[in-house]
Order: structure tokens, then sequence, then C-alpha cells
């Protein structure tokens, strides 16, 4: 079972491809915390269905990522974006330093991998 945060952010970029059960149990379950008990009452299924629900979407959400890797790439943009900015704090403080803007432009170029080349998102 993943923890709530993996769980949310997998629901987030994947849950419109779960059923409405499947989200709605997951979000309860993750983001309001409720038991398998307290979901099946207010969905109005039971408690295995809500159990079984909440399994098939944590393994469609799992397989997704798999597949598409777009918490990864995000992660990946993300840790780019923090290097530029490192970078670019650098270059304002020394201008005169060539390296650094080389840097900046490798950086950018691998960016643009990510966004456009073949593992684009």
């Amino acid at each position: 079972m993943l923890d709530r945060v993996d769980l949310s952010l997998l629901i987030d970029y994947y849950g419109s491809f779960l059923t409405e059960t499947q989200l709605e149990a997951l979000r309860l379950s993750c983001d309001e915390d409720l038991s398998l008990s307290e979901i099946a009452e207010q969905r109005g299924i039971s408690r295995q269905g809500v159990r079984d629900a909440i399994a098939r979407g944590e393994k469609t959400l799992i397989e997704m990522e798999q597949r598409l890797h777009l918490i990864e790439k995000d992660r990946r943009i993300s840790g780019i974006a923090r290097s530029m900015r490192l970078e670019l704090d650098s270059i304002a403080r020394d201008a005169e330093n060539v390296q650094r803007l080389d840097k900046l432009f490798s950086l950018l170029s691998e960016l643009s991998d990510i966004t456009e080349g073949s593992d684009g998102i």
C-alpha cells in the first residue's frame, strides 16, 4: 500500500483513468482518512466493495505511472529548474563567468529534451 502523499499525487495525475467508485473511495480514504466501513456507509456499497475499489484503483494508478512516468518527469523538470535558478543567481553575481553560462545552456537543452524530445511529456 502506498503512503498518503504518494497516493494523493498519483490521484492528481491519473485520477481521471479511474472509475467514479475507485476515485471517490481513494479520495475518501486518502484525503479524508475515512475507514472502509465509513466509506461503505457513505457510498452505499459493501466494505469489501470499497476495499476492492481501492485496491484496483491503486493498481491502476501505479500502472499508469509505470507506463507514462509523468510524476518522474515532473520531478526531473523541477530539479532542472532549481539548478537553473541557482546558476542564474550565480551568473547575476558574476556576469563574467562563461562556464556558468555554458552550464545554463546545457540545462536548458536537457529541459527541452524532456519536454519536446524523444521522452517528452
